[in-house]
């Protein structure tokens, strides 16, 4: 049984909230407060079910857009509620705090057909991810940084499709479905007591069970990292090259080298946690 336990969330994949077109979910959006409000319930339907059985230490890392979504005098109390300088090195304040992450609220990446609000780390600046030439989200790339730091990824709690790109990343995770996934700003919602109990019931077999798998990757691998605008590619190139990371513009048939996208060879975690 894993005894400390961190909860890692977004904010996109909650129940009763799809968003509004052409825009993320930011605090000028009427779902951002739906879903700060909902985000708190899930955590906290989560988090009795664990101290109930012994979980011994629960952190919160409040991981949408840099933090400050998740109202603290709404979650329990006996969470740890994380403060986490947005520049650091992703998750790494969970090296040897944690057994075990459990994910809620995250969302399907750039490009899913049916994801809610889906998009890669910024929807207004990326195209895609790409590792060793396969599409890639926000789940591959913490459920890999974590298998780093040897924390377990034991579940995933977002919509049908989410949960479905969880699976494909990584096959031993428990999955809780929190709404059928129909459009960019649609969806089907679930009752929420039905969710609640499901995920206080799934969470308990997540913790109870020893992962299988980790996501672990394996170097050195290629990151491919497309945007939608050529001035920030090129910024981005520029940041890599001055840290000291072989990358350069994607080569082309027709155009040479695609100018929106950028590819590097990367030789460890730290310069993984860099491209990203």
């Amino acid at each position: 049984m894993y005894k400390r336990v961190l909860f890692a969330t977004d904010l996109e994949g909650v129940n009763n909230v799809v968003g509004e077109p052409y825009t993320g979910l930011t605090r000028q959006v009427p779902d951002w407060e739906i879903a700060r409000h909902q985000m708190a319930k899930e955590i906290n339907a989560a988090a009795d079910a664990l101290f109930a059985i012994g979980v011994e230490k629960i952190g919160l890392w409040d991981g949408h857009g840099g933090g400050g979504n998740i109202d603290p005098s709404k979650v329990d109390s006996r969470i740890d509620f994380l403060s986490v300088d947005p520049r650091s090195k992703r998750l790494e304040f969970a090296r040897g705090e944690y057994d075990c992450i459990c994910y809620f609220g995250y969302h399907t990446m750039e490009g899913t057909l049916g994801g809610v609000l889906a998009h890669t780390m910024s929807s207004k600046e990326i195209q895609y991810y790409k590792i060793n030439g396969k599409l890639v989200g926000e789940i591959d790339m913490d459920t890999t940084i974590s298998a780093s730091l040897g924390i377990a990824s034991r579940l995933f709690v977002g919509g049908d499709l989410t949960c479905k790109q969880a699976l494909r990343t990584q096959s031993d995770v428990v999955t809780v479905v929190t709404k059928t996934e129909l459009g960019r700003n649609k969806a089907i919602f679930r009752d929420n007591d039905e969710l609640f109990a499901e995920i206080a019931e799934k969470i308990v077999k997540a913790v109870t069970t020893e992962a299988t798998q980790y996501n672990k990757p394996t170097f050195p691998l290629t990151f491919e990292k497309s945007y939608k605008r050529v001035e920030d590619a090129e910024k981005y190139l520029a940041r890599l090259k001055a840290e000291g990371i072989n990358a350069n513009y994607l080569t082309d048939e027709m155009l040479g080298y695609d100018a929106h996208t950028v590819i590097s060879v990367v030789s460890d975690i730290d310069e993984y946690r860099k491209c990203i």
